[in-house]
């Protein structure tokens, strides 16, 4: 039996979301999407010219399956492999000649002309958190792995908040970066890499909570919750102001950079229809709603959706472990995907892709199906799972001229490592930031005034053909 060994997986623990609002700076408040708003950062110009590519994204929407999607038994089959490697899943061809799937993905499989298959991601981390991170952030965590299982303002930023950072979203009536429909927190913790680090929480996503899919559904502080009236914003505001006079008073805050200013744009986005609207489930079609499915998950893209066309530059959509071990599948990988995991992501993803290209909104918004890694070759005897395995994995990519019905970079023969084509993390979160238009090498200010580049790396443009 041929066997591939591969490090072992950690567990996370970490901070309570009441210690993040303080790290957050003023969640004591009651008003953390300020966060958002607060801030200047500065983007280094470039003298060559730009690849035809460049911008051609005004958004991107990241669907996340935490865990780490089994690559093997999805995207990247490799039937003639040793049973042990191959699987129990059988290939179907899909909509393009030659471009198989899982056959438990049939509605994926008629809409490969829709999408591009990548199958050379590849790093070194086989930890959750840690291995979120990198791909979260672009860059590798730089601490002991075990220290990724807290959220920490000595992060580097989420490639989001580094966009808002940056500065160059096309609506400012509406958040720039928002975390759909909560944070990856897996046994309690909150994991690293989620926010905007150090760069402050000025530039932390909005984070609704709550289940999309119920008719409770009311992300507090966005117009929605009845507590949080008009007259309660307004008393907010006049608050606010008062505190930020007598900080300036104080020469807590300079010139220029009061709060009144940062919470007057706050107010905005809080009294903006868009916002409202976008949040509000209700108003979507129960057809639609029908066709992303009656889920946590596929309600939760269907509200990224709504949040894309509402003005939002990126949207960050996670796959919520609940009860179940969602993608993290070390044991019963078949049953569990067969039954719970990929029947919801075909539905969801597929309708995504329908709706949004009915729409327009494929033209300019990046659309990308990832996790922190893929699943080992060999199959576990003892108990059918597979486990943690960064050395290559794969990815689906969608939408801002990616040209698609294709095949990109290739795993070895039992999709043990990258035959051709390897794209780091790295690499790639400098391909997000050059689709939407943002120098890799572009520099913001952290909390504490020091210049930052947000990437270390150049992008992947053979994506794009």
């Amino acid at each position: 039996m041929l066997t591939i060994n591969g490090p072992k997986s950690q567990n996370c623990q970490g901070v309570t979301r009441r210690e993040l609002l303080r790290a957050g700076g003023l969640g004591v408040l009651g008003l953390t999407l300020p966060g958002l708003l607060q801030g200047r950062a500065s983007a280094a110009a470039a003298d060559e010219p730009r690849p035809r590519t460049f911008g051609r994204a005004k958004s991107c929407l990241v669907i996340f399956l935490s865990g780490g999607m089994s690559h093997h038994d999805t995207f990247d089959m490799k039937p003639n492999a040793p049973e042990e490697i191959r699987g129990e899943f059988s290939p179907i061809q899909t909509s393009v000649p030659g471009i198989q799937v899982c056959e438990h993905l049939p509605m994926l499989a008629d809409r490969a002309n829709k999408y591009a298959i990548v199958r050379s991601l590849s790093h070194r981390d086989t930890n959750h958190p840690s291995g979120c991170y990198w791909m979260m952030t672009g860059h590798e965590y730089p601490r002991a792995s075990g220290l990724s299982e807290n959220l920490s303002r000595d992060d580097h930023p989420h490639i989001g908040a580094a966009l808002t950072a940056i500065g160059n979203r096309r609506d400012r009536a509406v958040p720039a970066f928002v975390t759909v429909p909560d944070y990856i927190a897996v046994n309690g913790p909150i994991r690293a890499g989620q926010h905007a680090g150090f760069l402050g929480g000025r530039y932390d996503p909005l984070v609704p909570r709550g289940n999309p899919n119920s008719d409770e559904f009311a992300p507090a502080d966005l117009g929605l919750v009845p507590t949080v009236g008009t007259q309660r914003m307004q008393d907010r505001q006049s608050l606010l102001a008062a505190v930020s006079q007598q900080q300036r008073h104080l020469g807590q805050i300079g010139e220029g950079r009061t709060l009144d200013q940062f919470y007057q744009r706050a107010y905005s986005v809080l009294s903006s229809g868009h916002t409202q609207r976008a949040f509000d489930m209700s108003a979507e079609p129960d057809r639609v709603r029908d066709l992303y499915g009656r889920n946590l998950f596929g309600q939760s893209i269907l509200l990224g959706r709504r949040l894309i066309e509402a003005g939002v530059q990126l949207v960050h959509v996670n796959w919520i472990r609940i009860l179940e071990a969602g993608w993290d599948t070390h044991s019963d990988n078949f049953n569990a995907l067969k039954n719970q995991l990929l029947p919801p992501t075909d539905q969801a993803v597929s309708a995504l892709l329908d709706d949004m290209e009915s729409r327009g909104l494929l033209d300019d918004t990046l659309v990308i199906v990832m996790g922190e890694f893929g699943r080992s070759p060999q199959v576990t005897k003892s108990n059918a799972g597979r486990e943690h395995w960064p050395f290559v994995f794969t990815i689906l990519l969608a939408g801002a001229g990616i040209p698609t019905g294709r095949v990109i970079g290739s795993s070895d023969r039992i999709g043990a490592y990258v035959r051709d084509g390897r794209i780091t993390p790295n690499q790639f979160a400098a391909t997000i930031y050059h689709a939407l238009g943002v120098d890799p090498a572009s520099q913001v200010t952290t909390a504490i005034d020091r210049p930052w580049q947000i990437c270390d790396a150049a992008p992947a443009l053979e994506l794009w053909g």
